[in-house]
């Protein structure tokens, strides 16, 4: 089923192309979307805990719904969480669960938590699979693609981490309204910028 609402970019990138689906409640349709490309993945969903709040428990029962097995693994949000003490816990996390290869890291939030997710997915066994789900516009327009990602050390933002490309974004514009007012404005900023 298609959501009139729903559109598709293609982003070509010869073997690593992928689509970027923008509209309404693709959280609950992502079941159906993901298990279409990953079918038998597993699913380790990275997400902050105010975000966990708000849509963790609708893409876990998406997940399950549509027969792939999640896991949900919180960090705290906010930049302070793109570290190397994060970054190993999660992968501890993702490798104590029996994730493999042809499993699917999900990042469920803004920019902090697709860039760390995404560094986790390139990591793990030599490069798991990994899905964006921006739950941020900031994130909608502009981490979410282009594969960069990293984490923070003492010496400055972003200087460690790997390209992973996603095999699918799924930008639920329905999560854009339980956004405070201030983070939607920043959003809107940088898409002016």
């Amino acid at each position: 089923m298609t959501n009139l609402q729903q559109r598709t970019v293609r982003v070509e990138l010869g073997s690593r192309s992928y689509d970027i689906l923008i509209g309404p409640n693709l959280i609950a349709d992502a079941g159906r979307l993901i298990g279409e490309r990953l079918p038998k993945a597993r699913a380790a969903i990275v997400t902050d805990e105010n975000v966990a709040a708000a849509h963790g428990t609708a893409l876990a029962a998406s997940l399950e719904g549509a027969g792939i097995a999640a896991t949900i693994i919180k960090v705290a949000p906010g930049e302070k969480s793109k570290n190397f003490a994060t970054l190993e816990r999660v992968v501890d996390e993702v490798l104590a669960a029996k994730f493999e290869r042809g499993d699917v890291v999900i990042a469920l939030g803004g920019g902090v938590v697709g860039d760390l997710a995404g560094f986790v997915s390139g990591l793990v066994r030599r490069g798991m699979e990994f899905i964006q789900m921006p739950t941020s516009l900031l994130a909608q327009v502009d981490s979410s693609v282009g594969g960069k990602t990293g984490i923070n050390t003492q010496r400055g933002k972003n200087l460690v981490g790997v390209f992973q490309q996603p095999v699918l974004v799924l930008a639920d514009t329905s999560v854009l309204d339980t956004l405070p007012e201030r983070e939607f404005r920043a959003g809107y900023a940088e898409v002016a910028k």
